[in-house]
């Protein structure tokens, strides 16, 4: 890691373990949420909240883990170490499974701190660590696609 000083390597780590947090506390909560919600179009809503927990497993969460690797730093072993070292904790789930614009503004808060995190990511990794600050900018993207999605999913 030529590119990179100790110290910006601490806390390229940190952000990078606690983005790793953040993935598998999503994936758990937007399957959770796939199988909570009730009510009309909750099976196409469902399918939805599916597709963004497989995303941030076996794209976000794999690459993060990889990048982690590069350092010689592996993701915590224990799964409740997740919770404590996330950057996002996720909002607090709605208790009605029939308000489901409750439970898809509850996703669009979390994306909205995922955003957050990788764009202040991207910042600290521009222009010293490209391979950190390209891997930023990719789910950053995704992040804000997911969003998006999101968003059309309720009314305006």
């Amino acid at each position: 890691m030529e590119f990179v000083s100790e110290v910006d390597k601490n806390e390229i780590v940190k952000r990078l373990l606690a983005a790793f947090a953040d993935e598998w506390i999503a994936a758990y909560y937007y399957t959770y949420t796939a199988y909570a919600i009730k009510g009309p179009l909750s099976e196409v809503i469902a399918e939805h909240f599916l597709e963004e927990a497989k995303e941030e497993l076996e794209k976000h969460a794999k690459k993060i883990a990889d990048r982690l690797q590069d350092f010689d730093v592996d993701p915590p072993r224990d799964f409740a170490k997740l919770w404590e070292i996330s950057g996002c904790k996720y909002p607090t789930l709605p208790q009605d499974p029939y308000d489901i614009e409750a439970w898809i503004r509850t996703a669009i808060k979390a994306e909205e701190c995922a955003i957050e995190a990788y764009r202040d990511l991207y910042k600290l990794t521009h222009g010293t660590d490209p391979v950190t600050e390209e891997l930023a900018e990719e789910i950053l993207a995704d992040e804000v696609r997911h969003k998006t999605k999101l968003k059309n999913l309720v009314k305006q």
